[in-house]
């Protein structure tokens, strides 16, 4: 329990830093407010998915639910996504349908968390362009690569501020193109992760109060 208290505070921590480095209202941020920014979404990312284990625990262990063999549930299988049958299928029946509303946030979520634990951090981009400006960024890549070469700075320093000027800034979040994530606008899914997270809660501890003393 307390475990849980400490991730939810740490979310409203990361919240209120996220939204005072990078706020809402837009502009165009300095580079170490992403960077400090997108330590802090990693944070949270990864207790949103703890909270899920540390709630799906906390039912294990007061349900006192075991394996059909009379074994302890496997630490790979305990959690309240679609993955985790047994988990679910011990809960009350209305849990169980609200979880199965949020299938797809679990997607998500498991999306994220896998590819920052395993694969590829989520970032934050510093720049989105359009079509045109991607081409032209690439076109003035290939400047930059022959003042290089040629070991022209001037013309270099030239270049480059004004691939800098290209594109603007958007608040999303991304991992990787190739693990079939898409960018997520980050000020609304940390108020509807934090949400989703106390609403889980609330569901555990009905769901606990209905035991048997």
């Amino acid at each position: 329990m307390h475990g849980l208290m400490r991730r939810l505070n740490m979310l409203q921590h990361t919240i209120y830093e996220v939204f005072k480095l990078l706020p809402a209202t837009g502009g165009t941020p300095s580079k170490s407010n992403v960077m400090t920014a997108t330590a802090f979404l990693q944070t949270f990312i990864m207790n949103v998915y703890g909270s899920m284990d540390n709630l799906a625990r906390i039912w294990l262990l007061d349900a006192k639910i075991v394996e059909r063999d009379g074994e302890q549930i496997r630490p790979e299988h305990i959690g309240l996504g679609p993955k985790n049958k047994n988990v679910r299928t011990s809960l009350p029946v209305m849990f169980q349908e609200y979880l199965s509303n949020t299938d797809g946030w679990f997607g998500y979520l498991a999306n994220y968390r896998h590819a920052f634990a395993h694969k590829i951090p989520l970032y934050i981009p510093p720049k989105t362009l359009n079509n045109e400006q991607a081409a032209e960024h690439q076109n003035l890549e290939s400047k930059i690569s022959n003042c290089l070469k040629t070991r022209d700075w001037e013309r270099y320093d030239e270049v480059r501020a004004q691939q800098s000027k290209l594109g603007v800034f958007q608040p999303v979040m991304m991992h990787s193109y190739g693990e079939n994530a898409r960018p997520m606008w980050f000020h609304a899914q940390m108020i509807c992760d934090y949400s989703t997270v106390v609403e889980v809660g609330e569901y555990t501890f009905d769901a606990l109060e209905s035991l048997p003393i």
